[in-house]
C-alpha cells in the first residue's frame, strides 16, 4: 500500500459537528474517541500482536465492559470507524445545499475530512505508518474507505433522485457515479502530491483546491 493510499484510507469519516449533538450524545462520542486514540498509540508503540484490549481500557481510563460497549475488538478500536460514522457521512451528504453538483458536494466533504486530519496530525501519522507496517491493519483501513466510497455514491444518488422527483435511468445513475469516483480521484491525487512534498509548504486543502480546478 502506498503512502497515499494509506492516508487517503483513514482519513476519518465525515461527522455532524459536536454542537449538534446532545451533552449524552457527545460525551459518548469523546468515549469512543478516547478508546481509539488510546488503541491507535499503543498499536504504534507495541504492535498489534502483543496489543489487549485490557491494556486499551487502561491507557483510555474505562473498564474493559465499557470499551466492548464501543467496539468488538482491539482491531476495530485501532481502525477506529463504525455503521454510525457511515450514516453520517449520508447525513451530511443529504443535508448539503440545494443546488450543489455531485462534485462540489464530494470537494465541501473531502474539505470536512481534511479538517479532521488536520485537528489531529499525530493520529493521522500513526494511522498511517500502522498500514504500512502491519498489513492486516491496512486491510481493514482500505475496506472501511471502500465502504465510505460506497456509502457516498449510493447518498450522491439517491440525493439526485430526491431532487428529480422521480427515478433516476441506468444512464442518470451512472452519471452520477463517474462524476463522483472522478471527484473522488482529485482528493486521492492531491493526498498524494501533499505526501511527495511537490509543492512544498502547501497545505492540503489548497492542493484539492488545485486538483478540483484541474478536473
Amino acid at each position: 500500500m502506498s503512502s497515499a493510499t494509506a492516508v487517503a484510507v483513514v482519513a476519518p469519516p465525515a461527522g455532524v459537528e459536536d454542537a449538534e449533538c446532545g451533552l449524552r450524545e457527545r460525551k459518548k462520542r469523546e468515549t469512543r474517541a478516547a478508546i481509539h486514540r488510546a488503541a491507535l498509540e499503543l498499536a504504534h508503540e507495541g504492535g498489534v500482536d502483543a496489543l489487549t484490549v485490557d491494556a486499551i481500557a487502561e491507557r483510555a481510563g474505562v473498564s474493559p465492559r465499557t470499551f466492548f460497549n464501543y467496539f468488538p475488538t482491539k482491531d476495530d478500536a485501532i481502525i477506529g470507524s463504525g455503521a454510525s460514522d457511515l450514516d453520517a457521512l449520508a447525513t451530511l451528504v443529504a443535508a448539503r445545499p440545494a443546488g450543489e453538483s455531485v462534485r462540489e458536494i464530494v470537494h465541501a466533504i473531502a474539505l470536512i475530512r481534511m479538517a479532521a486530519l488536520e485537528r489531529d496530525p499525530e493520529s493521522w501519522a500513526m494511522r498511517r505508518e500502522l498500514t504500512l507496517s502491519e498489513p492486516a491493519i491496512g486491510l481493514r483501513f482500505l475496506g472501511v474507505y471502500a465502504r465510505a466510497d460506497r456509502v457516498l455514491v449510493d447518498a450522491l444518488v439517491e440525493r439526485t433522485r430526491v431532487a428529480s422527483a422521480g427515478a433516476l435511468s441506468a444512464d442518470e445513475e451512472f452519471a452520477v457515479a463517474v462524476e463522483a469516483h472522478a471527484a473522488l480521484g482529485a482528493v486521492r491525487a492531491a493526498i498524494r502530491m501533499h505526501l511527495a512534498g511537490a509543492y512544498a509548504g502547501a497545505p492540503l486543502r489548497e492542493l484539492l483546491d488545485r486538483a478540483y480546478a484541474l478536473l
